[in-house]
């Protein structure tokens, strides 16, 4: 899980374009940070691309820190496993 909060953190910092250190894992991804939902599409498809796996649009709007996408990971790991 350690490797995949570092992907999900780089990623995050990549796409809203903040140095990874500004990036912890309750970080409010809109309030803290100024994402947008373009920019969550985009964090979306790069996890999908990185982790070969599909993340329902549904599921965007709980994808607000790297916990809950770190979550959210898991929760479709487990539907899926």
């Amino acid at each position: 899980m350690k490797k995949k909060a570092e992907l999900v953190r780089k990623i995050v910092a990549e796409v809203l374009e903040v140095e990874e250190s500004e990036v912890f894992d309750e970080t409010d991804l809109v309030e803290e940070l100024d994402a947008d939902s373009m920019m969550a599409l985009e964090i979306v498809a790069l996890l999908e691309k990185e982790l070969k796996i599909t993340i329902p649009e549904e599921l965007l709007e709980e994808m607000t820190s790297v916990n809950s996408i770190l979550k959210l990971l898991e929760d479709l790991k487990t539907n899926v496993g």
